[in-house]
């Protein structure tokens, strides 16, 4: 058998029904790869319908005690015998062509990063949150050759493992949902790493969320930017960029943990959706799912809002 010229990783967590779509549509790709599952103290069978699936693509599964993502994807790239990683989420599944898409930016031994493209799938949009969450396209220009860091979103992102390692990898005192991915490409791109856009390297995400299972992992990313903002030494951009500077905080205060505008809301919120009001949909979620978000800021700042450490900060 041919080595393997991409490793794709695939951490999971109570992902049996997801993995049973994504890795028969990942074992279907063309080209010399090996995809290694990293289940994450999963309780739900991921283990078990991981090793029951006869694909052609043969899957390696590696467990561990649930410990985050950041330490699930940094766990199977030390497994990785590839010279490029890639890294999958649970719920998203590519389309024909993704890897070679990937791979035709690795040329020559090249030291990047590719982001490829993830769309949420239309047989999703079954509910009212995931109509109205999802009402308008995504019209974030990303240059082709020279991608922001900010932009690095890794459900579907490849990058060479040498560069990987030699920052070393994800940060796991992420240990909770968000930013462990975009924080990389900061360190990616601080290391002199290119960052590249595929669109070709399309997936699509096949995950039905509800609001209530993103309230919590809305709160964790709260507490996580906290710490990613004090990781590295509270830059005014990265501040504005994750809406946690010191000169926004009055204001978010005012309209996120004070309860006048929230009353108004959960007021209007059953009108909305009885009345299948789309647009007013949406913009309640979003409050309420900021609402949770500085939760999580003010929670990590300390009960003054001017604490020094994080709750992840502690972790580290």
């Amino acid at each position: 058998m041919a080595s393997p010229a991409i490793s794709v990783v695939v951490p999971a967590y109570n992902s049996a029904a997801l993995l049973a779509g994504t890795l028969p549509a990942l074992g279907a790709q063309a080209g010399p790869f090996e995809i290694i599952v990293v289940d994450d103290g999963s309780t739900d069978g991921t283990a078990e319908m991981v090793g029951a699936l006869r694909l052609r693509q043969p899957v390696r599964l590696v467990r561990q005690p649930q410990r985050g993502r950041a330490a699930a994807r940094n766990l199977g790239a030390a497994q990785a015998a590839a010279p490029v990683l890639l890294f999958i989420d649970a719920d998203v599944r590519p389309v024909p062509g993704m890897i070679e898409a990937h791979l035709r930016h690795y040329r020559n031994g090249a030291r990047l990063g590719v982001q490829g493209r993830t769309l949420q799938h239309p047989s999703t949009l079954t509910t009212t949150f995931m109509r109205a969450t999802n009402l308008l396209p995504d019209l974030t220009v990303r240059r082709r050759k020279d991608l922001s860091p900010l932009h690095v979103i890794t459900r579907n992102f490849s990058v060479a493992a040498a560069a990987f390692r030699e920052v070393g990898g994800f940060d796991e005192a992420f240990a909770g949902y968000g930013w462990e991915d975009i924080e990389l490409g900061l360190r990616l791109r601080q290391a002199g790493v290119s960052l590249h856009y595929e669109p070709e390297a399309l997936a699509y995400h096949h995950h039905l969320q509800s609001l209530e299972d993103l309230l919590p992992k809305l709160r964790q990313a709260g507490e996580g930017a906290v710490y990613f903002w004090q990781k590295h030494g509270r830059p005014a951009r990265l501040g504005l960029f994750l809406e946690i500077h010191p000169a926004l905080l009055p204001l978010k205060w005012l309209v996120y943990r004070t309860a006048v505008i929230t009353r108004l809301l959960h007021a209007l919120r059953p009108v909305a959706e009885r009345h299948q009001i789309l647009p007013l949909c949406s913009e309640i979620y979003n409050h309420l799912l900021w609402r949770a978000y500085y939760d999580g800021v003010f929670a990590a700042r300390g009960p003054a809002a001017g604490g020094e450490r994080s709750a992840a900060g502690e972790r580290a």
